[in-house]
């Protein structure tokens, strides 16, 4: 549940219509980075936590992006690598948190499931912000 933030945006940008490949590839990187932004503002990182945390996620995008081609046509597949790869990515970023933070991460994580539960409910594209 907790893990699924890149994956509610993968999913979302298959739903948006009339976009070519580049387009969609861009508004991807866009709102992922947006939402990194908000986490960052979120969980007020130190200017120590800060390089670390862009390091996970980039290793993170760098996972996905191979991920994504290697699976083909396989999304079951897909989902349950994601799954495992948000798993990994999340508790990386724990680690590196004061258990004020991680509560804040976790609560953080908690809104944007619930958002996503919303938009598959059919209740609209709120971003859970």
């Amino acid at each position: 549940m907790k893990r699924n933030i890149i994956l509610s945006i993968v999913l979302g940008l298959f739903l948006v219509g009339g976009l070519n490949a580049q387009d969609q590839q861009q508004n991807m990187q866009q709102r992922r980075q947006q939402q990194i932004d908000d986490l960052k503002k979120e969980l007020v990182l130190t200017k120590e936590q800060t390089p670390k945390f862009d390091a996970i996620y980039k290793e993170f995008s760098e996972k996905m992006a191979a991920a994504r081609a290697a699976a083909g046509d396989d999304r079951e597949g897909m989902r349950a690598k994601m799954q495992e790869m948000n798993k990994d990515r999340d508790a990386k970023i724990e680690k590196m948190l004061t258990p004020e933070q991680v509560k804040k991460f976790k609560a953080y994580l908690e809104k944007q499931a619930a958002a996503r539960a919303n938009m598959q409910r059919g209740g609209g594209g709120g971003g859970g912000r």
